[in-house]
């Protein structure tokens, strides 16, 4: 065989080599390169947020979004490209969910579908150091490839028109349902079970949605709600940020058809403020006070009735809440910043008098509209 030919087989074999090289790269799972990330989809992982490459012709851009980094399918988009600032951002504007690419070093708006719910759901996130997927292409979960309709960057330009919504972590169209997010391990995914404060159950002493602490739980859903939560602090001064004690009000004015029972203080506190009463002096009513609180970013804080502020009661002297026949005393010690001093319910009793309880010794009075007393607004939910 003459040196030619040597080398010529030589050469094919190492060309051969070679492509076997290769082959074994692509299949190992390893995506760094545009070629090995066609082996990605819509909704599987990424982890270079902002970039745009291809899968099986359809153009997808890597978006940052509360479940980590996601491909998205891109569409087009009439008008000229839109700069951006921080790549994989994601926002929407006319009902269009726009990510932050780069294509040949620019940064660019890509017009994108949003995820469907049905793909949200399934969407496992990889621990750092596992294997990613590379499952095959499927036509469900990507958006129709070149659809111009609606995808305009000269709508995206046009300061005059408002975002929907500005967001740097999404998974889907605001406009369908919300999915809980996961959390995974390799090869578990488990749902983030829901807190008191976003709609879970809770239990005594848990943060409610208002951001006050749960004090009362009726065991099952009543007309007014289940629980009962109590603001954080007492009412204070807006000037001086300090503690202060309010009048019950309507001194001298029948308020009729206030209740005593759980569940009827927020319709005691309406009653109450309806009236237009005021007290004797030029500051606020502890009714008004309590309708007024906004805190957690919630309207419906209220004055607690009498055996609602009698279970507050309880709960302040780290006694247990939950039957109404049982009341307050002077055993244990007051926690949450509650005052060892008197509380103000809605609940009236007479022209002249309003029933109040004691926190530092218990007992719930009727005594002098008059009498300036500390307020804790409570709400139900």
């Amino acid at each position: 065989m003459n040196q030619f030919l040597s080398n010529k087989i030589i050469a094919g074999i190492v060309a051969v080599a070679l492509l076997v090289g290769v082959g074994v790269l692509i299949s190992s799972g390893d995506t760094s390169s545009t070629t090995r990330n066609a082996a990605l989809v819509v909704a599987t992982p990424c982890t270079k947020p902002g970039q745009v490459t291809k899968v099986s012709k359809q153009s997808v851009v890597c978006a940052t979004t509360n479940t980590g980094s996601l491909w998205y399918a891109t569409m087009k988009a009439k008008g000229k490209a839109q700069a951006c600032k921080s790549p994989g951002v994601i926002r929407k504007k006319s009902k269009i969910v726009w990510v932050c690419g780069v294509v040949k070093k620019k940064k660019l708006w890509q017009a994108t579908q949003p995820l469907p719910p049905a793909v949200v759901a399934s969407i496992t996130v990889i621990e750092p150091g596992a294997t990613q997927p590379t499952p095959a292409l499927d036509s469900t979960q990507v958006a129709t490839p070149d659809v111009p309709i609606n995808a305009d960057n000269t709508v995206l330009a046009d300061p005059q028109i408002p975002d929907d919504k500005i967001v740097t972590q999404v998974i889907e169209d605001v406009t369908t349902p919300t999915v809980a997010p996961t959390s995974t391990t390799s090869t578990t995914s488990t749902t983030i079970p829901l807190t008191c404060a976003t709609g879970g159950t809770c239990v005594i002493g848990d943060t409610g949605p208002g951001g006050g602490k749960v004090f009362y739980d009726a065991g099952a859903t009543k007309p007014w709600g289940r629980y009962l939560e109590a603001a954080p602090t007492d009412y204070k001064e807006e000037i001086t940020d300090e503690r202060a004690t309010a009048q019950w009000g309507c001194f001298a004015v029948l308020v009729p058809g206030t209740s005593l029972e759980i569940g009827t203080g927020r319709a005691n506190t309406k009653i109450i403020t309806d009236k237009l009463c005021i007290g004797t002096d030029t500051r606020p009513i502890a009714a008004s006070i309590a309708k007024t609180y906004n805190g957690g970013g919630k309207t419906d804080w209220f004055l607690p009735s009498r055996d609602e502020l009698n279970e507050l009661c309880k709960y302040a002297r780290t006694q247990t809440t939950g039957t109404s026949s049982v009341i307050c005393n002077n055993s244990g010690s007051l926690r949450d910043g509650f005052a060892d001093s008197a509380y103000w319910s809605s609940s009236g009793y007479s022209e002249y008098s309003a029933w109040h309880q004691y926190f530092n010794t218990g007992p719930r009075y009727a005594n002098f509209k008059s009498l300036t007393l500390y307020v804790r607004p409570v709400r139900a939910f």
